[in-house]
């Protein structure tokens, strides 16, 4: 209403979503291709460092669509992105045809962990990139899934000091509140 368009029927917008979604996936595909040669050539060696972080449609864990992305830590750009979704129209439908779903069915709070892994897991084959190190906010299990990625503990951890010094702070303000006389004059 507000750009004045006339109203579409669903099978219209998801028609011209599909038309979108072609038109954007093979610019964002070769986008993180360049971003990946750029890594390469700047380590000048096929590992690097991601900072790996998942978004999810709503807060909380009860989103039924999520994003998980792969941002070079060396140079900040965008290296893999995973959208996940919990989701099938096919399956919704009850269709009587047998399909496969493509996509995920487990829970919310997994979603991070199962990106971040196809994200790891397709490094080599389509960024002919490893991923070494393992930047998160230390609020998921996904650095558990990804550690042996390419050999037995092959994946280092790195914990963003923003992160730590949050769980830090929360720790230290519940000891005070907690403890009766910790803090304050002397």
């Amino acid at each position: 209403m507000t750009l004045n368009l006339p109203f579409v029927t669903k099978s219209t917008f998801r028609s011209h979503e599909l038309k979108l979604y072609e038109a954007v996936k093979f610019p964002s595909e070769e986008n993180m291709q360049m971003s990946s040669k750029e890594v390469k050539n700047l380590k000048r060696s096929g590992s690097c460092g991601v900072s790996v972080d998942g978004t999810w449609q709503k807060r909380g864990y009860t989103s039924l669509n999520g994003c998980v992305s792969a941002i070079s830590i060396d140079s900040g750009k965008v290296l893999d992105v995973e959208a996940i979704s919990q989701y099938c129209e096919m399956c919704q439908k009850r269709n009587k045809k047998k399909h496969m779903c493509s996509n995920y069915k487990g829970s919310s709070g997994n979603i991070e962990a199962v990106g971040a892994y196809r994200i790891f897991e397709r490094s080599v084959e389509k960024r002919d990139l490893q991923y070494r190190e393992y930047n998160g906010d230390g609020d998921s299990k996904a650095f558990l899934q990804v550690k042996d990625m390419y050999g037995e503990d092959t994946v280092t951890k790195l914990e963003c000091i923003g992160h730590t010094q949050k769980r830090v702070g929360s720790r230290l303000r519940k000891l005070k509140k907690e403890t009766k006389g910790l803090g304050g004059k002397g």
